[in-house]
């Protein structure tokens, strides 16, 4: 949510009037709101409770969801890395994902997320794995998925799953929302177990 207007005080009161409105349909969803914990700090205490362990495989995140995870004191206690596979030689060479899948399906589907969710899972001896491969323009790449195409695969004791999300065409947003889906994807799946 943003607002515009020159009393900061009058905006700010209507910002609270209406993010209340949001608590009774995606409450469950909201983080970061003053003294609430960042998404990214209840997937790391949920991991560290479970004493499970987690790697990640990004393509066009570019390692941004490491980057979150490493940037709290303690990652060490579950994560055990990533591998940033923005080529698709990359995924093919170091991920093992498929040529065929690759050929078959493009580099930007839910066969290719789910090879490198599950391989880097397996490379990096982790209970759980994120990956992420996706069209985040200008251009479309490898693939003919449209400007916003996203999947996002975790893979973890009881399988892989891929989903797929549209995240608009704005480059810099589509990661973002990339990056904070993934940890939603996460969340729920660790609290699995």
């Amino acid at each position: 949510m943003s607002a515009k207007g020159f009393d900061k005080e009058v905006l700010e009161k209507e910002m609270e009037a209406e993010s209340q409105k949001l608590y009774p349909l995606i409450g469950d969803l909201i983080y970061g709101i003053e003294d609430d914990q960042t998404i990214e700090e209840v997937v790391a205490q949920l991991f560290v409770s479970k004493k499970m362990t987690l790697a990640t495989a990004e393509s066009f995140t570019g390692g941004k969801i490491a980057e979150r995870i490493t940037a709290l004191p303690g990652a060490s206690a579950y994560f055990k890395g990533s591998v940033v596979s923005y080529a698709t030689e990359t995924k093919i060479e170091i991920l093992k994902v498929s040529k065929e899948i690759v050929a078959k399906h493009s580099v930007v589907s839910a066969q290719v997320a789910k090879e490198m969710a599950e391989n880097v899972r397996q490379l990096l001896k982790t209970d759980f794995a994120v990956a992420t491969t996706g069209n985040s323009g200008p251009s479309k790449g490898d693939s003919d998925a449209e400007i916003g195409t996203v999947f996002i695969a975790i893979a973890s004791p009881n399988g892989v799953f891929a989903e797929k999300f549209n995240m608009g065409n704005n480059r810099t947003r589509i990661v973002q929302k990339s990056v904070n889906k993934a940890f939603e994807l996460l969340q729920k799946e660790i609290l699995k177990f």
